[in-house]
């Protein structure tokens, strides 16, 4: 059976989403190689009778949550789902959670049949107290119209060769942005902001490349122009004004996927 699973998780907990080599080993504070979330779900199927590997619909970093990962897996079993997903949720506590659990045709697949993902990032330049330091971005930015009026530029279809880490393998850059805005909101008396960015899919890290440069322009550091020509491809990776940084990964959440 192809069972599929909406979970979500605590990003600062992991290593990423992807399976890493050292996932054989719990976390080893001494070495600071906490598992990977795709390694400590395929490890706590094993504790339930259950040997296989699991598919997400998009490869998290580390340090960064999700509220609606969709991942599935082949196999057999006999229990119905419900007991599988307590006893799952009872062993994944404190740090992931199955919201919905249920059985899809064999041919589905997480991450290709995926057609629409979204992310939020929340942020803020203020103070926190430090229980919120792991969920809550700290950055420093400008106005929120500037910040917006960045964000909208990368709306529609672009080759985003520029806003990729320089390790990824993906060889296609070119990604469609259906909505981006930033919104203020308040979270535990907090004076926050959250960008909301959906597209048909994104660049390994390049969600913290955009809103890095978004909080560049705000603060004057480059020209709405400069931004322009990074998204247009008509800079070069060297020049100064283009941004390479990025944002820390803390804020950042998947917070939906779409299939057909």
């Amino acid at each position: 059976m192809n069972v599929v699973c909406i979970i979500a998780y605590d990003g600062s907990k992991f290593c990423g989403f992807e399976r890493q080599k050292h996932d054989s080993c719990m976390q080893d504070s001494m070495r600071n190689l906490p598992m990977s979330v795709a390694g400590f779900f395929e490890k706590t199927l094993e504790k339930i009778g259950i040997y296989t590997r699991i598919i997400g619909s998009g490869r998290t970093d580390r340090g960064v949550h999700a509220t609606h990962q969709v991942i599935n897996f082949h196999a057999h079993f006999q229990m119905s789902l419900e007991k599988m997903k307590k006893l799952l949720n009872d062993r994944l506590y404190p740090f992931v959670f199955i919201r919905k659990i249920f059985i899809a045709d064999d041919a589905f697949h997480a991450r290709f049949d995926a057609i629409m993902r979204s992310y939020k990032y929340i942020f803020t330049q203020n103070d926190m107290m430090p229980f919120y330091n792991a969920y809550i971005a700290k950055v420093r930015h400008g106005r929120l119209d500037l910040m917006q009026q960045a964000i909208r530029q990368f709306q529609g279809q672009h080759d985003f060769s520029l806003f990729k880490k320089n390790d990824s393998n993906t060889t296609n850059f070119v990604r469609h942005i259906y909505k981006a805005n930033i919104f203020p909101v308040k979270i535990h008396n907090i004076e926050c902001h959250v960008a909301h960015i959906s597209a048909n899919g994104f660049l390994r890290s390049q969600i913290r490349i955009m809103l890095k440069a978004c909080f560049e322009y705000s603060l004057a550091k480059i020209s709405l122009l400069d931004l322009q020509r990074q998204i247009s491809n008509t800079i070069s990776i060297h020049d100064a004004i283009c941004i390479r940084e990025l944002a820390p990964p803390n804020g950042l959440y998947l917070s939906r996927v779409i299939y057909k």
